[in-house]
């Protein structure tokens, strides 16, 4: 992926690509996302900002799960669980 200097993408189009850059683990994709954010418009019409906020939903959940799994990997965290914080011991 590579950027073209004074382009311009939409905030939907970043997500897609750092959820992807992410889900692959993928860095030099992922810092090409974050250098195309000084880019990024706002979403012109209802739909693509409807459609951005449901990136940023995804993209929220993928960081939360990739910060768990580095957790995991570091010896942080020593068990799966489903869910959060269940109040029952199963």
């Amino acid at each position: 992926m590579s950027s073209v200097s004074g382009s311009s993408f939409s905030v939907t189009s970043l997500l897609d690509r750092a959820i992807d850059a992410l889900a692959r683990t993928d860095t030099t994709s992922l810092t090409q996302v974050l250098t195309d954010c000084n880019c990024a418009e706002m979403p012109d019409s209802q739909e693509e900002f409807s459609r951005a906020l449901t990136q940023q939903a995804a993209f929220e959940k993928v960081l939360e799960l990739t910060a768990r799994n580095l957790r995991l990997l570091r010896g942080e965290e020593n068990s799966f669980r489903y869910g959060r914080g269940r109040g029952r011991n199963s």
